[in-house]
């Protein structure tokens, strides 16, 4: 199996879905590629655009195995976060997931890396 990186040690490394809060370190991003960070636990510099906030975990409900569900959180207004519709992750296969909302409307993510301390994943 072939993992692509963006540099940096490959040690522990692994492209299973995360859980909890990660927090986009936009200044990161390279390459068509997003960089997530705990949101707990890393320290930011301050940001005038705000930051986007995707939260993993077990949603209630059925689920085939493997799925999961994420909700996306944007800056509102008064740049507190705003929680989106929670979606759920189809697992692909090879760090590939499938989006998909209750309108049917999908995208499809690729987790490039994820350690407990970076994120870093692709859209199509």
């Amino acid at each position: 199996m072939t993992i692509c990186s963006t540099g940096g040690g490959m040690h522990g490394m692994t492209m299973a879905l995360p859980s909890g809060s990660w927090t986009h370190s936009f200044e990161e991003d390279a390459d068509g590629v997003e960089v997530y960070r705990p949101t707990a636990t890393f320290a930011f510099p301050p940001s005038r655009k705000g930051r986007k906030v995707l939260e993993f975990g077990a949603p209630a409900g059925a689920m085939a195995p493997g799925e999961a569900a994420l909700t996306s959180m944007t800056p509102g207004p008064d740049d507190r976060p705003r929680a989106g519709p929670v979606t759920r992750l189809h697992p692909l296969g090879m760090g590939r997931y499938a989006v998909g909302d209750a309108s049917g409307a999908q995208e499809v993510i690729d987790i490039v890396e994820a350690t407990p301390e970076v994120l870093r994943l692709s859209r199509r």
